[in-house]
């Protein structure tokens, strides 16, 4: 499992290196026995990508590289029937954002959780809305609080901000601490 970048370290491929050991290597020492069940499928079938794995309970996490999530995604949901995309949501580590999916298979009753590294300045990634058509609100709310870009979306209008908001509040560097009372 990738330990976490401290504040001064930057995200190259000595802190996350996606090529270090098997393509696919887990570390199964968080995950109780159904999450450790659905992590060796996901070994299997993530065998031809770079990733690194990990978990906790009964959800495995999987940090894939950016340019694999569409593929990925996809599979997931067409041969592990992970059918509902359950929640996007971003987290910003200063030197690049971190972007999770958490996927759930209704009738397998499984939890997958799907990470991938954008960099801080000008993050963008494709679109999963062909896959999940939920993926349009996460993705305008990610957009909105953190300013990433999802390409191919059908639309990318405001959803918690009004038109012309300027900056996004979710990010680390927004200046909260300009709020004054009246």
């Amino acid at each position: 499992m990738t330990e976490r970048p401290t504040d001064n370290q930057k995200l190259d491929e000595s802190i996350v290196d996606l090529t270090a050991g098997k393509p696919s290597e887990t570390a199964v020492d968080g995950l109780n026995p159904k999450g450790q069940e659905l992590s060796k499928i996901m070994d299997k079938a993530l065998a031809g990508y770079k990733v690194t794995s990990g978990g906790r309970g009964d959800m495995p996490s999987v940090l894939i590289q950016k340019d694999d999530l569409t593929a990925i995604a996809g599979m997931c949901k067409k041969d592990l029937g992970m059918d509902m995309l359950h929640c996007l949501f971003a987290v910003d580590y200063e030197d690049y954002l971190e972007i999770n999916y958490v996927l759930f298979s209704i009738q397998n009753d499984q939890k997958l959780l799907l990470k991938i590294h954008l960099p801080a300045e000008k993050p963008r990634v494709s679109t999963l809305e062909h896959l999940w058509i939920s993926a349009n609100w996460y993705e305008r709310e990610t957009r909105d609080l953190f300013g990433v870009e999802f390409d191919g979306s059908s639309d990318l209008s405001p959803l918690l901000l009004f038109d012309g908001f300027e900056g996004n509040p979710g990010l680390r560097s927004f200046p909260l601490h300009d709020y004054e009372e009246w």
